[in-house]
């Protein structure tokens, strides 16, 4: 404070304000209050963050989890598949043998048949020739009875 001299009287001087000094005072208050206010802020965004990541990664952990799991639950499956596809494969060439074997024998079978039937059929004439050299026997015998 600085003093006025008038007269050899000696005054203190009285504290004036300026509008411009109000202005600035207020401003200044605002802005630590401001400051204040945003460094809060930011700190309560950078907890909230971070607490939003840690829940994040966590998800991201349980989801790789379930992942992990259908895709090992998937290669089971897989495997299982494949060992049941192997055994129809296995099944459908032992099948296509079957078949195969039994064409062969419904073949031989049939030529057999046939042989047969050949065989019957010269039986039968066989059996015809004897028949009638029987009856011509027969008819002979009786001629020689009745003959006497």
């Amino acid at each position: 404070m600085t003093e006025e001299k008038t007269m050899g009287i000696t005054r203190a001087r009285t504290l004036e304000w300026n509008l411009n000094t109000v202005i600035q005072l207020i401003t200044l208050v605002g802005m630590c209050v401001g400051g204040v206010a945003i460094w809060i802020d930011k700190s309560r965004d950078i907890e909230d963050l971070q607490t939003w990541r840690t829940g994040h990664e966590q998800v991201h952990k349980e989801r790789l989890v379930e992942v992990k799991a259908g895709e090992a639950r998937s290669e089971e499956r897989f495997r299982s598949l494949e060992a049941d596809t192997r055994k129809a494969v296995s099944q459908i060439e032992n099948l296509a043998y079957r078949v195969t074997a039994t064409e062969q024998s419904t073949t031989s079978t049939a030529v057999t048949i046939r042989d047969l039937q050949n065989l019957v059929s010269q039986q039968a004439g066989d059996i015809k020739v004897v028949r009638e050299i029987l009856q011509r026997i027969d008819a002979g015998q009786q001629e020689r009875h009745i003959r006497p």
